[in-house]
C-alpha cells in the first residue's frame, strides 16, 4: 500500500476510533467489573475513570498516549480494542471483546500485581485480616457468629435467655444490617449535597459522656457485674484511649470532654475489667484459661476489642504514675493475653518498649518487668489462636527481654549505667524459673559470644576487634556472669537432696570467653576492659566457688611499662572513670594519673581475689610465688604511690600464709579426706571473721 493511503487510513480510524472509543470502554470495563470483587474493583474502576477523561480531552492525541500504565492487563486489552481497525463490522469487534475474555479467564490463575502486593508474611497478614473488614469477611464473620450463638442456646440454654431478654438485637446480629446501611445511605444522599457536612453532623449527634451517666454505670456493674452496662463502659474506654487517633475508618458512640470523666472512664475500666470478664468467663478447671469456659464463643469479641484498644492506651500514655498504673492493671488480664497469639506479642512488644526506655522511670521499669513475668509464667491449652504457644511464652520472653537489653546497652555513660545495672538485675531473675531453658537459651548466645571472639582472633583486623572491645560485649559477660553467680549453685530437689544445677555447665565455657578476651589485645590502653572482666570473672568465682586463676593477667599489668617505668611529671589527662570507660587515650597512659588508678586497681583486684581463697588448706601455695612478685616490682618499680598498697598486701598476704600453715601443722588428716579438708575451710573461715 502507497504511504499516503497508509497514512490517510490511519487519520480515519483515529477519528472513527476516538468517537467510539467511550462505549467500548464501558463495555469492557462492565464486563471486567463482573469478575473483580473488592478494593481491586473499585482500584480499576478509579483508574478506566481517568483513562477515559483522557481520552474524551485529548482526541486528536495519538493512540499510544491512551495507555500510561503498560503493565495493566487491563489497559492493555483496552489499548488493542481501540488500535483496531473500526471500519470493521460491529459482530467481528464483538468476536475480539469475547477472545479479551477468553484471555482474562485463561490469566485468572496467574497472581495479578494486587495479589502480589498482598502476599505479606504471616503476621503481617493476620493484621491485615484482623483490622481489614471486607463484606465477605463480614458475612464470613456474621455466619460464624450465628453459629456460636446456636451452640451456646444448646450448651447454655440459661445464658442464651438471658442475652435474649437483656440484649436481643445481638441475637438478631446481621439479620437486618444491609437494610439499614441502604436506608442510611439514602438518607445521606437525599439530605446531603456537600461531602463534608454529613461527617458534621455525625460528629454533632454523638452525645457527650457525663460524670452522672458514668457513675450510674459504674454502680451498676458494681452491683450485678450487668454486662449490658460494661459495653456502655467499654465504648467509653474505646473513646478514651484512642483520643489521640487521626483516622476517619474509626467510629465513637460517645465523646469525652471533661479531663475528670476521661481519668474515670480509664481507671475504672481498668479496674472492673477482670472482675467483669473473669466472672463470666469462669474455665472448667481451677485456674484454667478462659478459652475453656462455655461462654468464651460470645465474649471473645469483646475481650479482643478491650485488649486492643488497652494496647493503644499504653503505647500513647506519657505520664508515669498513669502508665505504671496501667501496666499493673493490664497485668491483671495477662491470662486473656494470651488467648490471642498476636496479641500477646504485641503486649510483650509494649512492656519491653517501657522496661527499656531510657526516659521511662524505674518504678515504670519494675512494673513493666512484673507484667512481662506475668506472661512468661502463665500456661495456655493448644487451640486455633494459640497453636504456636502451646507451653506459654516463657522462651518468648527469655529471648525478647535478653536481644532488649543488649540492644539499650550499646551507649554507656553516667546517666544509662544505672538504667543498664538495673535492666541486668530484673532480667537475670527470668532466667530462675525454668534453668533448663533457661540453659538452652544461654549456650546459644555464649556460643555466639565465642564466635565472635574466634573470629576476631582468626582474622585480626580493627572491625573484628570492635566486634569484641565494645560495651555490648562486656555487658554481655556481665549479664551471664549474674545469671550463672544466682543459678549455677547446687539446688535441692522435691525429695531434699542437693543436685546440681544445669547452669553450672556454662560456667567453664564463659569463664574461656572472658579470659579470650582480656588476651584479645594485652595493652595499656585497654586495661580499663581488663579490669572490668575480671571483676565479672571475680563474682563468679565468689558465688559458685570454681578456681579460675586470675591472679595472671593482674600480675601482667605490673611487669608492663606503665607500672614499672615513672610517669612523666605533665598534669595533661584526668583520673580515669573505670565503670565508664573501656579504653583510654595513648597520651594518657604515660601520665601520673592513670598510672596511678591502674596500681590501685591491681591492688584491688589482687585483694578481692585472693580473699575468696583466704580460708583454704592450700592458700600458702597458692601466694608464695604471687608474693615474690609483688616484691620484686614493689623493689624496681619507680612509683612512690602506688609501691605502697602493693607492698601493704604483700605483707598481708605472708600473714595470713603463716596463720594457715600453723593451723595446718596441728591436723592429722591426709590430702585425699575431702571431708575433714571441707571442715578445716569452714573452721578458718570462722576464724578469720
Amino acid at each position: 500500500m502507497a504511504p499516503a493511503a497508509v497514512q490517510k487510513r490511519l487519520k480515519n480510524v483515529k477519528k472513527q476510533t476516538t468517537k467510539t472509543q467511550p462505549k467500548k470502554i464501558a463495555k469492557i470495563v462492565e464486563q471486567v467489573l463482573e469478575k473483580k470483587k473488592g478494593s481491586q474493583a473499585k482500584k480499576v474502576m478509579k483508574k478506566v475513570a481517568e483513562k477515559k477523561v483522557q481520552v474524551e480531552e485529548e482526541e486528536d492525541s495519538p493512540m499510544e498516549d491512551v495507555s500510561e500504565s503498560e503493565d495493566d492487563d487491563i489497559f492493555k486489552k483496552l489499548q488493542k480494542v481501540m488500535d483496531e481497525d473500526n471500519s470493521e463490522a460491529e459482530a467481528e469487534m464483538d468476536s475480539d471483546v469475547e477472545k479479551e475474555e477468553k484471555m482474562e479467564d485463561s490469566d485468572s490463575d496467574l497472581p495479578s500485581d494486587f495479589e502480589r502486593e498482598m502476599a505479606v508474611s504471616d503476621e503481617e497478614e493476620e493484621d491485615e485480616e484482623d483490622e481489614e473488614e471486607t463484606p465477605d469477611k463480614l458475612n464470613k464473620d456474621i455466619d460464624q457468629h450465628k453459629k456460636e450463638l446456636e451452640e451456646l442456646k444448646e450448651r447454655d440454654p440459661e445464658f442464651y435467655d438471658y442475652l435474649q431478654k437483656e440484649d436481643g438485637d445481638l441475637l438478631g446480629f446481621g439479620e437486618s444490617d444491609d437494610g439499614e446501611e441502604e436506608e442510611e445511605d439514602m438518607d445521606e444522599q437525599e439530605e446531603f449535597s456537600d461531602m463534608e457536612e454529613p461527617e458534621e453532623k455525625m460528629m454533632d449527634d454523638i452525645p457527650v459522656l457525663t460524670k452522672s451517666t458514668l457513675n450510674e454505670w459504674i454502680d451498676a456493674i458494681k452491683s450485678n457485674n450487668d454486662f449490658k452496662t460494661f459495653k456502655k463502659l467499654l465504648s467509653a474506654f474505646k473513646t478514651a484511649s484512642r483520643m489521640s487517633e487521626e483516622d476517619d475508618k474509626i467510629t465513637f458512640t460517645l465523646k469525652i470532654e471533661d479531663p475528670s470523666v476521661f481519668s474515670k472512664v480509664i481507671t475504672s475500666t481498668l479496674r472492673l475489667a477482670p472482675i467483669v470478664f473473669g466472672h463470666h468467663l469462669k474455665p472448667k478447671r481451677e485456674n484454667g484459661s478462659p478459652m475453656t469456659s462455655n461462654r468464651w464463643a460470645f465474649f471473645k469479641s469483646y475481650v479482643k476489642s478491650y485488649l486492643n484498644n488497652l494496647l493503644h492506651l499504653l503505647r500513647n500514655l506519657t505520664d508515669p504514675d498513669m502508665l505504671r498504673m496501667t501496666i499493673r492493671e493490664a497485668e491483671k488480664v495477662t491470662n486473656l493475653y494470651v488467648c490471642f497469639d498476636r496479641l500477646a506479642k504485641e503486649y510483650l512488644k509494649t512492656l519491653l518498649n517501657a522496661w527499656s526506655n531510657l526516659g521511662s522511670s524505674d518504678s515504670v521499669r519494675m512494673q513493666s518487668f512484673l507484667g512481662i513475668k506475668s506472661l512468661s509464667l502463665v500456661t495456655i491449652p493448644a487451640n486455633k489462636d494459640t497453636k504456636s504457644r502451646p507451653q506459654g511464652y516463657l522462651d518468648l520472653c527469655l529471648k525478647n527481654v535478653y536481644l532488649t537489653f543488649v540492644k539499650n546497652c550499646k551507649n554507656t555513660n553516667l546517666h544509662t549505667l544505672p538504667v543498664i545495672n538495673l535492666m541486668r538485675n530484673l532480667a537475670v531473675q527470668l532466667y530462675g524459673i525454668n534453668l533448663t531453658l533457661s540453659y538452652q537459651q544461654g549456650f546459644v548466645y555464649i556460643r555466639q559470644l565465642a564466635i565472635h571472639l574466634r573470629q576476631a582472633m582468626k582474622v585480626r583486623s580493627t572491625k573484628n576487634h570492635n566486634m569484641v572491645y565494645n560495651w555490648q560485649y562486656i555487658h554481655c559477660i556481665d549479664f551471664w556472669s549474674d545469671v550463672l553467680n544466682a543459678y549455677a549453685v547446687p539446688m535441692v530437689d522435691e525429695d531434699g537432696d542437693q543436685v546440681e544445677s544445669p547452669m553450672k555447665a556454662l560456667i567453664y565455657p564463659l569463664t574461656q570467653v572472658a579470659v579470650g578476651v582480656i588476651q584479645l589485645i594485652p595493652t595499656a590502653q585497654f586495661y580499663p576492659l581488663r579490669f572490668h572482666v575480671l571483676r565479672s570473672l571475680n563474682s563468679l568465682i565468689h558465688n559458685t566457688k570454681v578456681f579460675v586463676p586470675l591472679a595472671t593477667y593482674v600480675l601482667e599489668v605490673l611487669e608492663g611499662t606503665v607500672a614499672m617505668e615513672k610517669a612523666k611529671k605533665s598534669t595533661s589527662g584526668l583520673p580515669v572513670e573505670w565503670d565508664l570507660v573501656l579504653k583510654v587515650h595513648k597520651k594518657n597512659i604515660h601520665g601520673r594519673y592513670y598510672q596511678d588508678d591502674v596500681l590501685d586497681q591491681c591492688a584491688k583486684a589482687l585483694k578481692n581475689y585472693y580473699k575468696e581463697y583466704s580460708n583454704h588448706i592450700a592458700f600458702p601455695e597458692m601466694v608464695d610465688a604471687d608474693i615474690i612478685a609483688i616484691k620484686r616490682f614493689v623493689k624496681q618499680s619507680k612509683s612512690i604511690k602506688g609501691k605502697d598498697k602493693l607492698n601493704t598486701l604483700a605483707k598481708e598476704l605472708e600473714a595470713k600464709a603463716k596463720f594457715i600453715r600453723q593451723q595446718r601443722a596441728k591436723i592429722n588428716f591426709c590430702p585425699q579426706d575431702e571431708a575433714e579438708i571441707e571442715q578445716f575451710n569452714k573452721d578458718m573461715k570462722a576464724k578469720m571473721t
